[in-house]
């Protein structure tokens, strides 16, 4: 997982909401939001929309037949 001190909200991604402990695919038309809201709390942790993102990872396609 990339530190979220790497995140560009402005592509799709997987971030990492250790609150909830749990994945969620981002959205980049939440990248506006995440700007005027998103508050770094320590290093590599930001509150946004009631989450603690503290981690991202890209989106791994796989081609349907698993090759």
């Amino acid at each position: 997982m990339n530190s979220m001190d790497t995140f560009d909200p402005d592509c799709a991604c997987q971030v990492h909401d250790g609150f909830n402990d749990q994945m969620i695919e981002w959205r980049p038309q939440w990248a506006a939001m995440y700007r005027e809201d998103g508050t770094t709390l320590d290093e590599g942790v930001v509150s946004w929309d009631g989450l603690l993102l503290d981690g991202w990872a890209a989106i791994v396609h796989r081609n349907p037949c698993g090759h």
